[in-house]
């Protein structure tokens, strides 16, 4: 299980690699940190402090959050309504952030002053650097850190160290091994459209912890089937995004070919298949199909 946890963190943390803005300043960094000017074994070694201060830096929060769940047996109220509907509220928001409605920023100051610390060039400074990397890019980072964070539920106690645990290493990962990013299309189309998809991701979680509010509080308003029609038009929508059938405010006009017809890019079109196997997947549960699957994800009968 904790195997489990950890590879699973490790995932979320890799995807993480391919928002736009961590995918943007990844090599960035690594010029920075392994310049041609200076020894390769100089520059490796910069890079090495770098994702090991990162790694450390995350798992450090898992142990936190590991002692405090511990101390105060917070693990006891995941059934709560008010800690549900926090998450419910977390996740929407941060759903329709990555849908291109709005940013989450640090002040323009607290920026420069990090950056301006980070630029020392020594080995504090590179640590400092590689601290500065969530403040930086707190849009990208918080959504998925939480998504890892949440990964960790079933190891108990321990969860929150494991996944951050898990998550840093995912996350170190193309750091260290540059090339794990030759398998993606370095186009602005391409890490937009990853963007939108986590926040219909995001949204679908918001959804799940607003179901689990309305269970604890006895509500009932949201039964089985309202929730599968719920998550179905989520799918769905996401899946005609892929396809082209509609834009958000900050997509790229997609290229088109002799014919003037837009191109669908081969990975949307994966994407967007897996997105309507999902939906036709739901689609029996209306019926009272068990949907063994997502069972964990479906309210109770």
């Amino acid at each position: 299980m904790i195997a489990g946890v950890f590879l699973k963190a490790a995932a979320v943390g890799l995807l993480t690699v391919i928002t736009p803005f961590i995918y943007a300043v990844l090599p960035i960094t690594r010029r920075y940190l392994a310049p041609k000017s200076k020894p390769k074994a100089e520059g490796n070694r910069n890079i090495l402090i770098y994702t090991i201060t990162l790694f450390f830096m995350f798992s450090l929060v898992g142990a936190l959050g590991s002692v405090i769940a511990n101390a105060t047996g917070l693990l006891r109220f995941t059934s709560h309504w008010l800690l549900n509907f926090a998450l419910c509220r977390l996740f929407l928001g941060l759903g329709i952030s990555l849908l291109g409605v709005f940013d989450f920023k640090l002040p323009a100051s607290w920026a420069n002053a990090a950056s301006t610390r980070a630029k020392t060039g020594n080995i504090s400074g590179i640590m400092y650097m590689a601290l500065t990397l969530p403040a930086m890019s707190i849009s990208s980072i918080v959504p998925m850190v939480v998504v890892a964070a949440l990964t960790g539920y079933s190891a108990g106690v321990l969860g929150p160290f494991i996944s951050l645990a898990g998550f840093s290493a995912g996350l170190s990962l193309p750091f260290l091994f540059p090339k794990i990013l030759d398998v993606l299309v370095p186009s602005k189309e391409v890490l937009n459209r990853v963007k939108v998809v986590m926040g219909f991701i995001a949204i679908t979680i918001g959804v799940k912890f607003l179901s689990r509010t309305d269970i604890a509080l006895g509500w009932n308003l949201i039964d089985r089937e309202l929730f599968i029609i719920t998550i179905m038009l989520i799918a769905a929508t996401g899946g005609a995004y892929m396809l082209g059938f509609f834009r958000l405010s900050k997509d790229h006009v997609p290229s088109k070919n002799h014919f003037g017809i837009k191109y669908v890019a081969l990975v949307n079109l994966f994407f967007a298949i897996a997105l309507f196997s999902f939906v036709v997947y739901l689609a029996p549960g209306l019926w009272g199909a068990p949907l063994k699957g997502v069972s964990m994800l479906l309210p109770p009968v």
